[in-house]
C-alpha cells in the first residue's frame, strides 16, 4: 500500500489497481510528469474501453450460460 503522503505512489498504485501494466503505468506517470494530460486522458479512455469490452464479453457469456441452464432445468422438470 502506498504512503498517502506520497502522491505519485498513490497515483501509481491506483493505475496498477485499475489493471494497467507496469509498462503502461510508467508511461502514464511520465505523461503526468510532462504535463501531457491530453495524451494521458486518451490512454486511460482506451484502457477503460478495453475493460468495458471485457465486461460486455463476459456478460454475454453469462447470459448464454443462464439461458442454457434455464432450458436444461425446464427439460428436467
Amino acid at each position: 500500500m502506498a504512503n498517502a503522503a506520497d502522491k505519485n505512489a498513490c497515483i501509481r498504485e491506483n493505475l496498477l489497481d485499475a489493471g494497467l501494466s507496469e509498462e503502461c503505468t510508467d508511461k502514464c506517470m511520465k505523461m503526468l510528469d510532462n504535463g501531457d494530460i491530453t495524451a494521458l486522458k486518451k490512454l486511460l479512455a482506451d484502457h477503460r474501453r478495453e475493460l468495458l469490452e471485457g465486461v460486455h464479453k463476459y456478460t454475454s457469456q453469462l447470459d448464454c450460460l443462464d439461458y442454457f441452464t434455464y432450458n436444461l432445468r425446464k427439460e428436467v422438470h
